[in-house]
């Protein structure tokens, strides 16, 4: 008898309906894009939603941005965040780049520790790109890398991993693709014959899942984004 899949909504408007209800729990989603296609906020959502709607506690780990700056750009969302922290319901890690060889060399032990402080369930890095160029030496980027997945499956957590679209390497920095159980892409750029651009997402795999291959449009509105059916 095979295992029913659990599923953990997304908090995304319209997305779910596209992943036969949400993310796999415990797996691992690759959100991938071009700059400026909302992939911070798009795994910001998906924390707040956690937290606020389903009392899931969340992570947000960033090796780009600063908390304050991350907490202030998104309140007009009406995402208040400080709130959050003060019931535990939602912390953010951030790293610079002399911490990185201390976090892997630890095991991941402070996330770990940030983990079961909080109880958290839903995990997001920020991004994977910022993560790789740390490391000089390409071996030891890849390894560091695979390693850092591995400690994702042993937490347990349901995570988004956002990285940077490149045509040189694919789906994000350090060809991460592969171990992902699914990848979203995120686009700005003109559809057709039309020169007006807009955001679009694409579920361009999802294991276990009857997912979607359309190319659909997603907005940002007043409580953040929200995913189309199809194009707009």
């Amino acid at each position: 008898m095979v295992d029913k899949i659990i599923r953990i909504p997304s908090g995304i408007p319209g997305l779910d309906d596209l992943i036969e209800g949400g993310f796999e729990k415990g797996s691992s989603i690759l959100v991938v894009g071009t700059p400026g296609a909302g992939k911070t906020t798009f795994g910001l959502q998906y924390l707040y939603s956690g937290a606020t709607k389903y009392k899931e506690p969340g992570i947000f780990i960033t090796f780009d941005e600063n908390r304050d700056e991350l907490i202030k750009h998104h309140k007009i969302y009406g995402w208040n965040f400080e709130d959050l922290e003060k019931k535990n319901l939602f912390k953010i890690l951030e790293y610079r780049p002399h911490q990185v060889n201390k976090l892997m060399e630890e095991g991941g032990g402070i996330i770990k520790d940030a983990i079961k402080s909080i109880g958290a369930k839903r995990l997001v890095l920020d991004s994977v790109t910022g993560y790789s160029i740390l490391f000089k030496d390409e071996y030891q980027k890849r390894e560091s890398i695979v390693n850092l997945f591995e400690l994702f499956k042993k937490w347990g957590t349901t995570t988004l991993v956002t990285a940077e679209d490149t045509s040189s390497t694919g789906f994000g920095d350090g060809g991460v693709s592969y171990l992902t159980d699914a990848i979203i892409q995120l686009k700005f750029e003109a559809i057709g014959k039309s020169a007006a651009k807009q955001h679009i997402l694409e579920v361009v795999k999802m294991r276990g899942t009857k997912h979607s291959t359309k190319v659909c449009s997603y907005t940002f509105g007043d409580k953040g984004i929200k995913v189309f059916s199809d194009l707009i």
